[in-house]
């Protein structure tokens, strides 16, 4: 399926035309011209939201800071919110699941759109007796996401259901996205409690499970949105270990299948107005066994980066149709926090019982070799980032010296965790960057075969029939 280009709508988002998005070297600026201010959380979907919840307190160091559940009043979903620095994650489960029993939708379609698609998910959603008696928005919001979770949960299993995106308008945003391509899952309305008003939407990406919930914060206050009641400090733990040190989310990775990877980029530059920020392709990202291809959208401020990952030709099964067979579809496969001082952070983890993938004693040879080559110094120690299987990437271009008679230059370090859990579905990138905006394209090569030596383990390293087109 193809996406309508350009995209068109009458807005006070600027308005630019498709080539331009995917030019190179396309110029990111301050202001938000495409009307995305930045990520404001990741949800996700899971049948135990309070256990996974825990997880995020006890090993990644995140604070519990709102909440719905029966003790808070809300009788669709549980949902935990946790955030480290400027990173939120909400957690969310449903508590009731929605009965065989038919019911009229027409009231509910009013709140969720009137086209075929939301008509259905409305009558769906109306099933909930609560939904039937009250058709309250705030109540229709949570049978919703009930709905969406649950059918989430059932074919994919625990995931990113949502990457919720904070907007400088939600109506300019969603009728641009509705004219070009995405599913209406929510028009744009009002939530509002004690601490102000909330506009929202919701977008579906076609072909998959994945939304956007749009917030603009038109007078708010509270810790999260209307309808979450914020998390006493009895709520959270007190633990014998150093903080965990987020900043905030630097980049969530959707997977897709073979030849889609242009198809969604193309749906985020028409629906969402990102631009190309940067890609590789099987040249770049490959081993003797696997390979893929990755093309970056970023919003106009650089706020919101989207790897778009496709599997490549190549002679074994790689990671990403090792995520379709176990993920059911296309998805995020993993989400990049970034931090200030990476050994720190991931030390910490590590005592928190975080498993991380391990590099060979190769890769830090050949690592020093092309260091000592261009006669670049890291600024950390390069022995803790060998005993920790830190990856670096640097760009020798940028080299400058510095007083003491070393030379430095723009760099990234990464790590990357094992899969949160025992489908091969999902893992957390650790990141720092050192004025250096890239990828890891250099570090792909040595991340691949640890993923590899993971796959040979669980048997899924095995000859591929599947060839690009």
């Amino acid at each position: 399926m193809d996406f309508p280009l350009p995209f068109s709508a009458s807005s006070p988002v600027e308005e630019v035309d498709i080539s331009e998005l995917f030019r190179d070297g396309y110029v990111n600026c301050k202001f938000p011209l495409d009307g995305i201010v930045g990520f404001f959380s990741v949800r996700f979907a899971t049948s135990n939201a309070k256990e996974m919840a825990s997880y995020f307190q006890f090993a990644m160091g995140f604070e519990l800071v709102a909440q719905k559940s029966l003790e808070t009043g809300s009788s669709l979903i549980a949902s935990h919110v946790l955030k480290n620095g400027k990173a939120v994650v909400e957690i969310v489960t449903s508590i009731k699941v929605a009965s065989e029993e038919a019911d009229d939708g027409e009231t509910l379609a009013a709140l969720f759109g009137n086209d075929t698609n939301s008509v259905s998910m409305a009558r769906i959603v109306s099933q909930y007796e609560e939904v039937r008696q009250q058709k309250k928005p705030d109540v229709a919001y949570d049978a919703l996401l009930a709905y969406l979770s649950d059918t989430f949960v059932g074919r994919h299993g625990m995931g990113v259901i949502d990457i919720l995106l904070e907007v400088t308008d939600v109506d300019s945003t969603y009728s641009r996205a509705m004219c070009n391509g995405a599913l209406s899952l929510e028009v744009p309305h009002i939530l509002s409690d004690c601490h102000g008003v909330v506009r929202v939407a919701k977008i579906g990406v076609p072909g998959t499970d994945m939304h956007h919930t749009l917030v603009q914060k038109v007078d708010y206050d509270g810790v999260y949105l209307p309808g979450y009641k914020t998390s006493s400090c009895n709520n959270q733990p007190q633990l014998p270990f150093a903080p965990v040190s987020i900043c905030e989310i630097d980049h969530c990775v959707q997977n897709y299948s073979w030849n889609e990877m242009f198809k969604y980029a193309r749906f985020y530059a028409s629906a969402l107005g990102l631009h190309k920020y940067w890609s590789v392709d099987e040249s770049d990202v490959s081993t003797t066994n696997t390979a893929l291809r990755s093309l970056v959208m970023a919003s106009a401020n650089g706020k919101v980066k989207m790897p778009i990952n496709e599997p490549a030709e190549s002679k074994l099964v790689g990671q990403i149709e090792e995520f379709y067979q176990y993920f059911n579809g296309p998805g995020v496969q993993h989400i990049a926090l970034r931090t200030r001082d990476i050994l720190q952070c991931v030390c910490s983890m590590r005592t928190r019982g975080v498993d991380f993938n391990e590099m060979s004693s190769d890769y830090y040879e050949g690592l020093m070799a092309r260091l000592a080559e261009h006669n670049i110094v890291l600024t950390e120690d390069m022995d803790k980032l060998r005993a920790n299987h830190i990856l670096v990437d640097f760009d020798p271009a940028t080299r400058f010296a510095r007083k003491n008679g070393t030379f430095g230059c723009n760099y990234i370090l990464q790590i990357f965790t094992k899969p949160l859990h025992d489908r091969p579905t999902f893992f957390f990138e650790i990141i720092q960057r050192h004025h250096h905006n890239g990828f890891g394209k250099g570090t792909f090569k040595g991340l691949f075969e640890t993923i590899e030596r993971q796959q040979q383990l669980r048997g899924t390293l095995v000859p591929s029939n599947r060839r690009t087109i």
